[in-house]
């Protein structure tokens, strides 16, 4: 069965499969962008997308049983790029605003996490079976896909788009400092696991993020590695912040202009 083949070699950074990863971000990204263009019910993307998170997710688990036997702890989908399993879907049933704000301004987060995963798609390039390689390929597309549409759709920049990122800013954190304890839980009681949520882990031999892994070595001390890691994310948040509200300047100028 083709579904349970595993590929013949293996593969590398910038090879056919990592580029051929590259270029359907770029096609997920313009489709996001097309989709706010054409869509007047923001609730059925989200809705849609997050069921198709949760399909995915489910396909991966069924996948691993049956080729390995287990699915391993480290394999929950806490990451970055794949926390919005646990809230997109719920979008349209959210009535306090901040939240539902919050929920969507997340997936710009996530776009963030899926622009810098293919700068080295680990998980792509490193599964033995085909279909895991494709299935985090969809996944981080669907990502971006939804992170660009949610950017245009709502008009995530200016001063209409800080009310966004400040909410989203709130969710991203406390998914951080979640992740932060159950990496410590997992450290202290079952550190065989290699439970590694956001990357974040006090036990975690490498560090996974540019110029972090310039200053820290490994995640010691483990306090002043999370503050460093919390200022260094939010820098990159209000850089993002920054190029998003310029580019919506000059389109919104030569809207006018038109």
């Amino acid at each position: 069965m083709f579904i349970l083949s595993q590929w013949s070699h293996p593969l590398r950074s910038m090879g056919l499969v990592h580029i051929v990863g590259i270029l359907s971000a770029i096609l997920s990204g313009i489709c996001g962008g097309l989709l706010a263009k054409k869509q007047n019910k923001p609730n059925r993307v989200y809705s849609c997308i997050g069921i198709s998170f949760i399909v995915l997710e489910l396909m991966k688990v069924v996948f691993m049983l049956m080729t390995t036997g287990t699915y391993p702890l480290e394999r929950i989908p806490f990451q970055m790029c794949t926390v919005e399993l646990f809230f997109l879907w719920a979008i349209p049933f959210i009535k306090k605003e901040r939240i539902k704000k919050g929920m969507i301004a997340y997936t710009i987060f996530g776009l963030m996490a899926a622009i810098f995963y293919y700068v080295k798609p680990a998980t792509i390039l490193t599964s033995e079976y085909i279909f895991l390689s494709l299935q985090a390929m969809v996944w981080h597309d669907l990502v971006i896909m939804v992170g660009v549409f949610s950017i245009i759709y709502y008009k995530i920049y200016g001063k209409k788009g800080k009310s966004y990122i400040i909410d989203g800013y709130c969710f991203w954190l406390s998914f951080t400092l979640l992740a932060v304890i159950l990496n410590v839980i997992c450290a202290t009681t079952i550190p065989e696991t290699n439970v590694n949520f956001f990357y974040l882990s006090p036990i975690q031999e490498n560090i996974a993020y540019p110029v972090l892994n310039i200053l820290f070595k490994e995640p010691k001390p483990y306090t002043l590695f999370i503050l460093s890691f919390i200022i260094y994310y939010s820098l990159g948040v209000a850089s993002m912040y920054g190029v998003l509200t310029a580019i919506g300047m000059i389109r919104d100028r030569r809207g006018i202009k038109q």
